[in-house]
């Protein structure tokens, strides 16, 4: 297998203090991985990058220029479309540590331990690599934590290990961009109109995504590019997703409940598409489903309570984030009952009318007619 080169940076502060104007709630590790055939082009697109968009400065995610909403998309998707690579996450949920507890209000303790988790998930994953890490805080800590992480992980990982720079690794500017990024789409004081976009370009090379503490339930509250996200909703579908993952047998609606639960996690407003959950299964189960044995999925996930938003106006599937999505999943039905039961209407009234009333079929189908007589009710009520 051919060498890769992994550069890696973070989005957010080592802090636990809920009160400290710098605190970010979710933290964020991003590794980026490029095949060493594509460092020349890679150094090339960065290049490009610096030029086109940043006045030939370097790519940092929280740079003044940066702050244009635009200016980040055309950086994200000139790298996304000229570069071939992956990237691996850890979002760490800060809100659920321990804050009275433990080391890890100490920065560089925070930083060893989540470290040794991050590199613990991606080691064993390539034969010949190469590590440059973003320097966290000076050269003396670097050569510590290097210590550290070798010691607790017990491997030749970190033989090639580096801390250093983005002057010295200028590629470790990638990950910078992607995990500041990326990060936005998690925290809520980050919020901004292009979360569902920056999602959209960064979901495609996402190998995987670990997140802290080790628990699906953890609930990330949602972070979203508009208002409509209805706190309530989200949750209530949301949990009732969460239960049925746990007691689902059948792997690949395991596996749509957990990209539903995904999308609704960092982009609440976004339709998983139907080709994404059928790519997703076939990459991952070597199993081809067709489009409808997706559909009767769905259908049999409905039936169990999951609130599975579709509509006419857009392709794919969402979990309701809010009162919207639940009045467009029964305007999506009405649009079929309602006229489903005109039409039997209909029918029974010309069988009656032409049997003088001899043969009423509707009065066979005792819950239809009771719903048909009950609607009948609702539009012409009667006095008593």
């Amino acid at each position: 297998m051919e060498k890769v080169f992994i550069f890696c940076d973070e989005f957010g502060t080592s802090t636990l203090l809920q009160n400290d104007v710098k605190n970010i709630t979710k933290f964020v590790y991003c590794s980026i991985v490029i095949k060493e055939s594509n460092l020349e082009k890679a150094r090339k697109v960065r290049d490009e990058i610096s030029q086109k968009f940043l006045f030939n400065e370097k790519i940092k995610s929280s740079s003044t220029a940066l702050k244009n909403d635009k200016r980040r998309l055309d950086c994200l998707n000139h790298l996304y479309d000229n570069l071939d690579f992956i990237t691996h996450f850890l979002v760490v949920d800060k809100e659920k540590l321990e804050q009275d507890k433990g080391g890890l209000r100490f920065k560089d303790v925070f930083y060893k331990f989540f470290q040794k988790i991050f590199f613990a998930e991606i080691n064993n994953r390539y034969d010949d690599f190469e590590i440059n890490m973003h320097h966290t805080i000076d050269e003396k800590y670097g050569a510590e934590l290097k210590t550290y992480l070798t010691k607790k992980i017990n491997s030749s990982l970190f033989e090639k290990y580096n801390f250093l720079s983005d002057d010295e690794a200028p590629l470790i500017q990638f990950a910078d961009l992607i995990a500041g990024s990326f990060g936005k789409c998690f925290n809520k004081d980050f919020n901004s109109n292009i979360n569902d976009d920056i999602f959209k370009i960064i979901e495609p090379n996402i190998q995987d995504i670990s997140f802290f503490p080790k628990e699906y339930k953890s609930d990330i509250k949602p972070v979203h590019s508009e208002n409509s996200v209805d706190e309530v909703i989200y949750n209530i579908a949301r949990k009732d997703s969460l239960e049925l993952l746990e007691k689902e047998k059948d792997e690949i609606k395991k596996a749509i409940l957990e990209q539903l639960l995904w999308y609704q996690r960092v982009a609440p407003n976004a339709y998983l598409q139907t080709y994404e959950i059928e790519n997703y299964i076939k990459y991952h189960f070597g199993k081809e489903i067709t489009t409808e044995s997706l559909r009767l999925m769905i259908r049999d996930m409905r039936f169990e309570g999951i609130l599975i938003v579709s509509t006419n106006h857009k392709s794919g599937y969402k979990l309701a984030a809010s009162k919207l999505d639940v009045y467009q999943y029964f305007n999506h039905y009405s649009k079929y009952i309602l006229p489903m039961l005109k039409k039997i209407q209909i029918a029974n009234d010309i069988f009656k009318q032409k049997t003088v009333g001899e043969f009423k079929p509707l009065e066979d189908f005792e819950d239809m007619n009771l719903l048909i007589n009950a609607l009948n009710n609702l539009k012409n009520p009667t006095s008593i």
